[in-house]
């Protein structure tokens, strides 16, 4: 493959790929598996990422900042940006998840 390939050549590729191994019935299919698919790993990761922050602190974001207000150390301080990125983007990775099951054709 060339390393010039456009995004729709490589996915077309694997879409074809996996219908020619009968994983799926249509490259249309395999695409919106390989979709849902990317968009949950993502998902997953926020989930795990505030999971992971939620046991250090011992509590949830809400409390955690409202224990916080004027006297978090740099440390807390990053915490806390990193959680709040991950919730945001946990939120806009499962409206995507959203949209994408309820535009799945078939479904």
């Amino acid at each position: 493959m060339s390393l010039h390939a456009t995004p729709d050549t490589i996915l077309n590729k694997v879409a074809g790929s996996l219908v020619a191994s009968r994983v799926y019935a249509s490259a249309e299919e395999a695409l919106w598996e390989i979709a849902l698919s990317a968009v949950r790993n993502k998902a997953g990761y926020y989930q795990r990422r505030i999971r992971s922050l939620e046991r250090k602190y011992g509590v949830d974001y809400d409390a955690f900042t409202a224990r916080l207000k004027g006297r978090a150390s740099p440390a807390e301080e990053d915490d806390c940006l990193d959680w709040r990125s991950a919730l945001s983007m946990l939120k806009d990775w499962q409206s995507a998840y959203q949209e994408l099951l309820k535009d799945r054709p078939g479904r």
